[in-house]
């Protein structure tokens, strides 16, 4: 009899697991180890102990099983993927690695995006940069600490590392170095252009190896540590969902699995790569050579089921563990005792922020339509129906890059409930099927090692004689399928409408925590999504320029419609054909002194202003007008750089910009359709409730305080009830 050794090096401690040739476990063995946080949102592990909990795991399985060493065929590891390993040119290690859950590096995401492209490097990686992903930690620890950036000669992964411990050999394998922002994808190698964009020195980056090769043999030294026979076979591995795809039974087209732990993941194989342009989801390579998966992650999955027991069933969660009972048990049956769609309530699962399909830090819980009908049940039934529809949501995604699963694999804690596992069919509209084995990345290593140890002649081979099917499954019910089909689209649609509400509510927490926010929101800001966006690429320097030499009062406000200086033939080339979609344009200038609202307008078409100073500007959203009438406190103020150019959407009310806090002026270029926003009409007839009741230009509506000069004029029947704000 041969047998197979899987590591799983994960984040809390090691498990290795002793499997026989059959894919029966043997014997384990789980080691902790800390997990170091110097600073809130850092988190680091020693690298020492991850090598040490392996040696000691792998002794302790031997030592239980009483097995010959000899009949040990291979050996390959699991690991948590994008860890930051840095080792001297002797190999030692130089720092703490910084973990994948350390969010440290968002200003490096920011400069990964800005040096390659945001949309180039999804292209190269298929993924955007993440704070979780190894390259922003390169990044910071060469500007955080460059004495030890300055020393490093190798970079590696968790596992790798581990790896390289046991054989001598330094390799990256591809499944894990695809979480790194500097593979390509496709080609299955390092990117040269995201490197030399980046600044990062190709030699620091190990040869790359697929997961079924053979990267290594036990060293003596390692062989006399653990008890292994020198020279024993180590394979490449895999990270740690590439490896549970495995143990799950999940290499071929068609094939996906879903785990409800801590966190949700939709794990999906293909034989093509499927990259999505958002990058919603991450496309890795596949531990199957020649392959790929995408993946999605829910960060707070099995975590929201977690928070409701822990503060909504507090007593009965006391209880249970007094009768040795579980009380999730006791929360499915409170939750299958209300139907589906919770009697109106929903869930959205975003406890710690989001990552897939919405990547959103700062997006939180809610429970949407709660009324006084509702109870624990409903709560609880809501959670659960929320996570699900958070993977439904991922699947989505999954379909629209042609990964069409047809069966999906349970694990984790939803995989073991009958309700859940009902559940998921039901949303997912698919069938679910679960594994005999509760040891999935462990067994997908061992998969790994039993083709690197020529045991199968490939990966396919290996899953299909390892990995056995439970006996637990899941067929969707048409008439719950259609319920859910409805409340799905209810869901989807919430967190796009609640998301600057999101980011307001972040500032405010900042605020409150006592924090030093800034006094306005940017025109770069998430808020600022729904009026308008920055317009890259646009000449504001020659604008500026132009700007300067143009009349700006210092007690007044002067508005030009039709500017000959500013519309030079590039510019209107550019802004009419690149902006307004070939509409001719005319390019005028508003500047002097403003800082007050005063009055609020909409253009029927889209605007562009062009900052020559910093500038604030003041909007609104055209949902804001009831009757002709809209509230001051519908409007926002939003900061505007100098050298800046805005396109403000048609569905955006704004009025002339105001000098931010230093200034004296402001100096803003205007551009509109052309003969649009000329003379005022008179004679308006402003009978009912009609548009042109509010208009006073040509394609343009005001809305004027009762307080401006406007209103006092009686310019507008369009009216501004509230506070007539001043800054």
């Amino acid at each position: 009899m041969k047998y197979l050794l899987g590591v799983d090096l994960g984040t809390s401690g090691t498990k290795t697991v002793l499997f026989d040739e059959h894919g029966q476990s043997i014997a384990s063995k789980t080691i902790e180890y800390p997990l170091y946080q110097p600073k809130n949102g850092w988190a680091e592990q020693d690298p020492l102990d991850w090598y040490n909990a392996a040696i000691d795991s792998i002794k302790a399985v031997l030592a239980q099983s009483a097995i010959d060493p000899k009949d040990v065929a291979g050996l390959a590891i699991a690991g948590q993927m994008h860890g930051l390993v840095m080792l001297d040119k002797d190999g030692k290690v130089l720092r703490k690695s910084i973990l994948w859950c350390d969010a440290r590096t968002s200003k490096q995401c920011d400069e990964i995006t800005n040096l390659v492209g945001k949309n180039r490097l999804i292209e190269i990686n298929a993924n955007p940069a993440l704070s979780g992903f190894t390259a922003p930690k390169i990044l910071w620890v060469r500007e955080n600490e460059k004495e030890i950036y300055d020393q490093c000669a190798t970079i590696l992964l968790p596992k790798d590392y581990v790896r390289y411990m046991l054989t001598g050999v330094k390799a990256m394998e591809i499944s894990d170095a695809s979480g790194t922002n500097l593979l390509d994808i496709k080609k299955r190698e390092w990117s040269g252009e995201i490197l030399e964009k980046l600044a990062i020195d190709p030699a620091l980056m190990p040869p790359l190896i697929e997961s079924c090769a053979v990267a290594g043999t036990i060293t003596a030294e390692a062989a006399k540590l653990t008890g292994l026979v020198e020279g024993t076979i180590v394979a490449g591995g895999a990270g740690d969902n590439a490896a549970a795809a495995l143990g799950t039974g999940v290499c071929r087209d068609g094939q996906a699995f879903v785990t409800l732990g801590t966190s949700g993941v939709v794990f999906a194989h293909t034989s093509k790569v499927s990259i999505d342009p958002l990058g919603r989801v991450h496309t890795f390579c596949a531990a199957v050579p020649g392959t790929w998966t995408a993946m999605s992650c829910t960060l707070a999955a099995g975590l929201s089921l977690r928070w409701a027991r822990d503060e909504l069933y507090t007593a009965e969660h006391a209880q249970c563990q007094k009768d040795g009972t579980d009380a999730y048990d006791l929360m499915t049956k409170e939750a299958a005792s209300v139907p589906s769609g919770s009697d109106g309530l929903i869930y959205l699962p975003y406890l710690m922020g989001e990552r897939s399909p919405v990547l959103d830090a700062e997006a939180r819980g809610v429970f949407f339509g709660l009324s006084a009908r509702h109870k624990k049940a409903h709560l609880t039934r809501a959670v659960l129906e929320g996570i699900t529809l958070s993977q439904r949501h991922n699947l989505e995604v999954l379909h629209q890059m042609d990964i069409v699963p047809e069966t999906l694999t349970a694990c984790g804690g939803g995989g073991r409930s009958p309700f859940w596992r009902q559940m998921l069919a039901d949303v997912l509209k698919c069938k679910v099927t679960t594994i005999a084995s509760k040891e999935g990345p462990a067994l997908g290593a061992a998969i790994l090692a039993a083709v690197a140890a020529k045991l199968y002649p490939n990966v396919e081979s290996a899953v299909d004689a390892l990995v056995k099917q439970g006996s637990d499954k899941a067929e969707p019910n048409c008439a719950e399928v259609e319920r859910y089909n409805d409340i799905y689209t209810l869901y989807q649609s919430l967190y796009p409408t609640m998301r600057p509400a999101f980011h307001k509510l972040a500032t405010l927490r900042n605020k409150l925590d006592g924090e030093k926010v800034e006094k306005y929101k940017s025109v770069f800001s998430v808020e600022f999504e729904r009026f308008g966006k920055v317009i890259p690429a646009v000449d504001t320097d020659k604008v500026t320029k132009i700007l300067e030499d143009l009349p700006c009062p210092k007690d007044a406000v002067t508005y030009v419609a039709s500017e000959p200086k500013l519309e030079t033939e590039d510019l209107m080339n550019d802004l009419q054909n690149r902006v307004f979609g070939g509409l001719k344009v005319q390019i005028g200038y508003c500047s002097g002194h403003n800082r007050k609202l005063n009055a609020i307008e909409y253009h029927r078409n889209c605007e562009v202003n062009i900052t020559g100073t910093d500038a604030l500007f003041m909007l609104a959203p055209i949902t804001a007008i009831k009757d002709g009438i809209m509230d001051t406190q519908a409007v926002e103020t939003f900061y505007c750089p100098k050298g800046t150019a805005v396109q403000f959407y048609e569905t955006a009310l704004h009025y002339a910009p105001c000098h931010s806090d230093d200034g004296e002026v402001f100096r803003v270029a205007v551009v509109l359709p052309k003969d649009t926003n000329t003379a005022k009409i008179e004679n308006v007839d402003a009978r009912g409730d009609a548009e042109n009741g509010l208009v006073t230009a040509n394609n343009k509506w005001l809305l004027a305080h009762k307080d401006s000069y406007e209103g006092k004029n009686h310019i507008s029947t369009g009216i501004l009830v509230g506070e007539n704000i001043t800054l």
